[in-house]
């Protein structure tokens, strides 16, 4: 099934206008026509959309499509200004996910370099977990993501290594199995949960055992700030990346496992065949600079 983009005009066009008659004169078409397409869509969707009344009632299934048509004509006149932007001069929109350790460390700065050299280019950007930017760049939400590499990056992405980075192993320096964890922290860590944004499927202690196994459960908590409170008020442990400053002394290493630090390639990558937009390919040239030894 396939719903034809004019009908969806002119559904939006009787809701907003709240008739058929203004409808078709705010479309230039008759209001015969604003009818037929209305009737043809229901017939399509097997379902009454509207009630014809004055002013014309929304059923439950025309509120449904109304939230589409929304969408889809905000899009639609999105993208008609960005185009109108890029004719006039202006750049396109900067569509970029950051991980929470590297907007700590370099976000600012990175940001406040471009927009300087790209004055009139839109930005988009958020702070997401790293496996959700990995998804959110595969299916398009956002053009280019920043964060540590998977082990196994999907071969569709084109991938641009920047930094590499650490991430240590921590709990509360108050901790009731502090001492426990100095004393055996394998068998203790497995009472314990671990707090992260997500583990990789693919990572693995040496011997071959997920990571997971190594700790009583995990908790999956994408926002780091709540992580990092809830390892502080002693709630289990978590890993730390060296790129973030100015931590709580309140938190403290686990030391002498071989899954106490993780080492990651850190870097920028987008859908390989896929054109990417002028922003993106002068963020990409920034990092290039930034990181080119």
């Amino acid at each position: 099934m396939h719903i034809e983009r004019n009908e969806i005009r002119c559904f939006h066009a009787v809701t907003e206008a709240g008739g058929f008659s203004r409808a078709a004169e705010r479309l230039e078409l008759s209001q015969s026509a604003v009818s037929q397409a209305i009737a043809n869509l229901e017939h399509r969707l097997g379902a009454v959309l509207l009630r014809r009344s004055n002013p014309p009632q929304l059923t439950e299934a025309g509120i449904r499509l109304l939230r589409y048509a929304e969408t889809l004509l905000n899009e639609e006149r999105e993208t008609l200004a960005d185009i109108a932007q890029i004719k006039s001069g202006a750049l396109s929109t900067l569509s970029l996910a950051l991980s929470a350790p590297v907007n700590a460390r370099f976000g600012i700065d990175l940001l406040r370099v471009f927009s300087e050299r790209n004055p009139l280019t839109r930005l988009k950007v958020v702070v997401a977990p790293s496996r959700e930017i990995v998804h959110g760049v595969s299916d398009g939400r956002w053009e280019l993501g920043f964060g540590p590499l998977q082990h196994t990056m999907p071969d569709y992405f084109a991938v641009h290594p920047c930094f590499s980075e650490r991430r240590r192993l921590v709990v509360a320096r108050n901790h009731s199995s502090r001492e426990a964890l100095r004393r055996d922290p394998q068998a203790t860590l497995r009472t314990l949960p671990l707090v992260t944004s997500y583990i990789d499927d693919l990572t693995r202690r040496p011997g071959g055992e997920r990571l997971r196994n190594a700790f009583a459960s995990v908790w999956e908590i994408s926002h780091m700030d709540l992580r990092l409170a809830l390892v502080a008020e002693g709630k289990g442990v978590t890993y730390v990346s060296d790129l973030v400053s100015g931590l709580s002394d309140e938190l403290v290493p686990i030391d002498g496992l071989p899954f106490s630090n993780i080492d990651r390639q850190v870097g920028v990558y987008h859908l390989r065949h896929q054109p990417l937009s002028q922003a993106c390919v002068r963020f990409l040239a920034l990092c290039r600079e930034r990181w080119s030894g």
